[in-house]
């Protein structure tokens, strides 16, 4: 699954990087930015993590660690751990 997701280029989680930046830049700037840099990715090459980092507008605010971990899928897991964790307690009351 890890291999998958490289192969995106980190372009699957972008979503998670926009809405890791859009407290600092707004909604709309960052969806900016982060469609930008994968327009750049798609063309050029690269990844989205080195895209964005080269990008004034993505070190405004962030340094390299931080966008690396704004495209980790496992920190953008949004609500799943606590509803799996309610399905499974439904799923133990249930005959």
């Amino acid at each position: 699954m890890k291999e998958t997701l490289r192969i995106s280029k980190g372009l699957i989680v972008a979503e998670a990087v926009m809405m890791g930046m859009a407290p600092d830049f707004g909604r709309s700037q960052a969806h900016d930015v982060v469609y930008d840099a994968c327009s750049v990715v798609n063309e050029t090459g690269g990844t989205l993590t080195e895209v964005v980092a080269a990008l004034p507008a993505g070190t405004r605010h962030f340094d390299h660690a931080t966008i690396g971990r704004l495209k980790e899928p496992e920190n953008y897991l949004g609500l799943a751990p606590q509803m799996l964790d309610r399905a499974l307690t439904l799923s133990s009351l249930m005959p």
